[in-house]
């Protein structure tokens, strides 16, 4: 029904008819008929319709006579079964209307309004805006229960109208590239035709565009489900190709500027977590009840290590996502070091990318200056220098909530603290009583993770209740313990801990006491650890995030055998992917010992920092091939751990393995478009570099040369044009002295693309010609065919197209042969 509420009359005739008069339902029209003709009435409002016209129209099998007679009657019917009758319709011996009175809604009325609203926009946003409002009046079809002959053109001609608003809507909501909304009303138009295959396909590509491949792979089966049943035949081949395609795209790297421009975010999906949620009832309503409190901007979950902040944390996102308008991003932060990355982090999360132009932090801040939204920033302690955006975020932001957990209280004038204790620890001493408490439920859970088959005794409840009270109930020690149930049973593992217990409480007294609990809950697992499985442990421990199998073997010399004992001792976690991963935890406790072996943490280390530039060296041609998207897919997994590699050779000045790894840590930064990252990276490598002893031997001038080279071109593509030219010609110099051809030719192109957007396109064309001469000499097709391809966009520039489109065509087959999509596309520009 339309909802307008000033109005004495409001009459829906989409789907079931209804009407209301002054608020209240109106019951009295009996059949059909007389709603047949109030809707011939309301329908043609516009003039008087002829008495006989009508008559004929609605008995056009009747007499002349007879067809009168029967209008008359109902007429009667209808003046009776419409309240103040006498307002709305008019009569005379010849006509019957309805009369033009402003004092009623009708939802057909409004929908063409509507309609008419949106042909006549100027901007996309009020022309989205008009057609929802006119899809949303379409609650189904005009009087689908009325089959007289006259209504029949008019219901087609209004469910086009519909299907059409459909169509725009999809159109404009994907132009906008919000494709998932776009989505929601592409299902919609298969809902209405099941055998529209150019639906079904549109549809599938809104679903690729937006990264969902599941829901490709969904669409084409309910159209081949929907194809089969009611005509029995195979989708097309055209949908068919269609379907195969988009399974193997990636929605867009980049996010386009006009999605920017419009403040869109769209928030990664929530974490999945490997276990249910026990207990903490009393916590998560406590949480809601401080984020609902319009003053809390800022809460902070604090507590220790292993305290269950995290996992407190996700289930509060999980439970709010309905609650915030733009959802609930979660920001994890354990890899994270460098405080100044914080603000891209956070836009990662919330798939946008932050230009460069101005500070990241600064246009963040802008993005979200009106989004209604939580923000879930888990481990911030060792950021505590990055808190001054939160204070910025809360200032300078209408409705963004901060749920932050932390080690330790951020200080900050907006914080509203929550101190999350230790799950309650059993009291009562019946079997019944212990099974309920949360301690001991979590143990019972994580011990049958470890021994499938474990289904615990009166006794054991016991035993469980001593163990939660010895490790003083916090949640990493208790699964820590009951992993050991694999070999231990419950009274061992009691035992056990409460023997390093001892020991940590006469020696570790100035620690505070739930850290004396989870440290013997360490040392404990520490202790029984064979020496070969402990040095294991300890080399794991460099690794930031996950890694793989093969990167265990190459870094911490760990075979399958010894990484699977420690995923059974709960030490080391072996994710869905089969990647592996310590707890946060457990790794700064294993590193901590690493770092006092001070031999083997530089032996470690160095492993690591080999390992990983030379993996980033070998994606050189994967990231510049078809191969692209997953090359850049890897190198996101790894990027944690690349970072640390990179810093680790840059300290220990290795230039070799900073060179050979340098251009596809500048592609990836390129391509990403992490233009802010990559630039300060390569800036400080090669501030890094001019400090050494040895700055002017070849080897490191090289190194500087390639630091500066990608530095000046990542910072010319946020705009900082004059310090590009000056180290991009400072280099050029320098490699022209050095002799080094390969490095020369990306200086010369890359200053010609600067040039170019000056405006200095003489200049331009010389350095990108010089460029393609050092490619074919150096017989580098790719650099040949990128300085082939920039020059025909210059001409093209220039206006000189017909010239620039035989330089693309002519170049497009050795694009595709390389097969990088970037590439290949800079060819198709123009085509």
């Amino acid at each position: 029904m339309v909802a307008v509420t000033d109005s004495r009359l409001q009459i829906s005739l989409f789907g079931e008819f209804n009407l209301v008069h002054k608020g209240r339902p109106v019951s009295s029209f009996n059949g059909e008929r007389p709603i047949s003709l109030l809707a011939y009435l309301l329908l043609h409002r516009q003039t008087a319709v002829s008495r006989q016209h009508l008559a004929f129209t609605l008995w056009p099998d009747s007499s002349d006579s007879q067809a009168r007679t029967n209008l008359r009657n109902l007429f009667y019917t209808l003046r009776h079964a419409l309240p103040d009758a006498d307002l709305y319709l008019a009569a005379d011996a010849m006509t019957l209307q309805w009369r033009p009175v402003v004092d009623m809604a009708l939802d057909v009325a409004e929908f063409e309004a509507a309609l008419s609203a949106a042909a006549t926009a100027e901007i996309p946003e009020a022309q989205i805006a008009q057609l929802e409002r006119a899809i949303t009046l379409y609650r189904g079809d005009l009087l689908p229960n009325n089959y007289d002959d006259w209504i029949i053109p008019l219901r087609e001609g209004l469910r086009q109208s519909y299907l059409d608003a459909l169509r725009q809507t999809v159109h404009l909501l994907e132009q906008a590239d919000d494709y998932r909304a776009a989505a929601r009303f592409g299902h919609r138009l298969i809902q209405l035709d099941p055998l529209d295959e150019p639906a079904y396909v549109q549809l599938m590509r809104l679903h690729a565009l937006g990264g969902d491949r599941a829901g490709v792979r969904r669409v084409y089966e309910a159209c081949v489900k929907s194809l089969r049943r009611d005509l029995d035949v195979e989708p097309a081949p055209a949908t068919q190709a269609a379907f195969e395609e988009l399974m193997h795209i990636e929605a867009p790297i980049s996010v386009p500027d006009q999605l920017l421009a419009a403040g869109q975010i769209r928030p990664s999906p929530l974490p999945v977590p490997a276990t249910f949620f026990i207990g903490r009832e009393t916590e998560l309503a406590q949480i809601a009840e401080r984020l609902a409190d319009p003053a809390c901007r800022l809460l902070t979950i604090i507590g220790p290590g292993g305290i269950g902040k995290t996992r407190l944390a996700l289930q509060t996102a999980v439970s709010h996502k309905p609650v915030f308008a733009a959802g609930v991003a979660w920001v994890a932060l354990t890899a994270l070091q460098a405080p100044e990355q914080l603000a891209a982090t956070i836009a990662e999360s919330l798939n946008i990318r932050l230009r460069g132009v101005a500070g990241a932090d600064t246009e963040l801040l802008s993005l979200l200056a009106d989004k209604e939204l939580l923000l879930v920033l888990d481990n911030f302690e060792h950021l505590l220098s990055a808190t001054e955006l939160l204070t910025q975020l809360c200032e300078q932001t209408t409705a963004v909530k901060l749920l932050v957990t932390s080690r330790q209280a951020l200080d900050l004038p907006h914080e509203w603290r929550f101190d999350l204790g230790a799950l309650p620890l059993p009291e009562e001493e019946s079997a019944a009583s212990l099974a309920i408490n949360s301690a001991v439920q979590l143990f019972v859970q994580s011990g049958r993770r470890a021994a499938g088959t474990f289904t615990p005794t009166e006794t054991d409840y016991l035993d469980i209740a001593h163990i939660c009270q010895l490790v003083g109930g916090m949640p990493l020690g208790i699964e820590l313990a009951a992993s050991w149930l694999r070999l231990l049973s419950c009274a061992e593992i009691a035992k056990e801990v409460e023997k390093s217990l001892d020991f940590l409480t006469v020696t570790l007294r100035h620690l505070p006491s739930r850290h004396r609990s989870l440290r013997a809950v360490f040392d404990y697992s520490w202790s029984i650890l064979t020496t070969e499985e402990q040095l294991i442990l300890l080399r794991l421990s460099i690794f930031h995030g996950t890694f793989s199998r093969e990167a265990a073997e190459q870094v911490a010399q760990a075979n399958l055998s010894q990484l699977s004992a420690l995923v059974d001792r709960s030490l080391l976690q072996r994710t869905a992917d089969g990647r592996y991963g310590l707890h946060n935890i457990i790794r700064q406790y294993a590193a901590e010992r690493l770092e006092i072996d001070h031999d083997t943490y530089a032996e470690t280390a160095q492993r690591h920092s080999c390992y990983y530039l030379r993996w980033l060296a070998e994606q050189d041609g994967p990231l510049r091939s078809a191969r692209q998207k997953e090359a850049l897919a890897e190198v996101v997994l790894r990027m944690a751990n690349i970072r640390a590699a990179w810093h680790w050779a840059l300290i220990h000045q290795q230039q070799k393995a900073l060179l050979r790894s340098a251009f596809p840590l500048f592609y990836f930064y390129e391509v990403r478009g992490l233009l802010s990252e990559g630039e300060a990276t390569f800036r400080l490598a090669a501030e890094s570099l001019q400090q050494e002893p040895k700055a002017d031997g070849r080897e490191t001038r090289l190194a500087i040369c390639t630091m500066n080279i990608y530095q000046a071109y990542l910072g010319f593509r946020q705009g900082r044009m004059a310090i590009a030219e000056q180290l991009l010609r400072s280099a050029v110099v320098d490699l022209q002295a050095l002799a080094d051809d390969s490095l020369l030719r990306q200086a010369m192109h890359y200053l010609g693309i600067l040039e170019w957007s000056l405006g200095h396109f003489a200049d331009a064309i010389e350095y990108l010609q010089s460029s393609l001469i050092l490619a074919e000499r150096q017989q580098d097709r790719w650099g040949a065919v990128m300085a082939r391809v920039y020059l025909g966009l210059l001409q093209h520039d220039r206006g000189q197209l017909g010239d620039a489109r035989r330089q693309l065509t002519a170049v497009q087959p050795a694009a595709r042969e390389l097969g990088d999509p970037r590439l290949l596309a800079n060819t198709l520009l123009i085509s």
